[in-house]
């Protein structure tokens, strides 16, 4: 998308504010990486949560800090299950014993069938 960003300087970004100031915001039509961030949280939305919800959020996540689980908004919500597993990464949740089958989803399976 050479006509919206530009490669200049990506070999200068350090962290994920310099990476979505230059790509994902203006990429997607945001000003900067703080309107970015605001406009696509889900976390003012949990609240509003009616029907039972599974949240993972592995607590080695590279991706996110401590104060990035919703752990307040999940302690309000009865609907709202919170899932904060040791490991896990961003989106891995390899279980090594079950070939092809991760973790998340068969702890998606599980929790659907509890409400069901």
């Amino acid at each position: 998308m050479p006509e919206v960003i530009s490669a200049k300087g990506f070999d200068k970004i350090r962290n994920f504010l310099e990476f979505d100031e230059m790509y994902t915001a203006p990429i997607h039509g945001f000003k900067n990486a703080f309107e970015y961030w605001e406009e696509c949280s889900s976390l003012y939305y949990l609240k509003d949560i009616k029907i039972p919800t599974l949240l993972v959020n592995a607590c080695n996540d590279p991706f996110l800090t401590p104060h990035c689980f919703p752990v307040k908004e999940a302690e309000k919500n009865p609907h709202l299950f919170l899932e904060m597993p040791e490991q896990g990464g961003h989106v891995g949740f390899i279980e090594k014993k079950i070939s092809g089958i991760y973790w998340s989803e068969k702890r998606a399976v599980e929790f659907i069938s509890d409400y069901l």
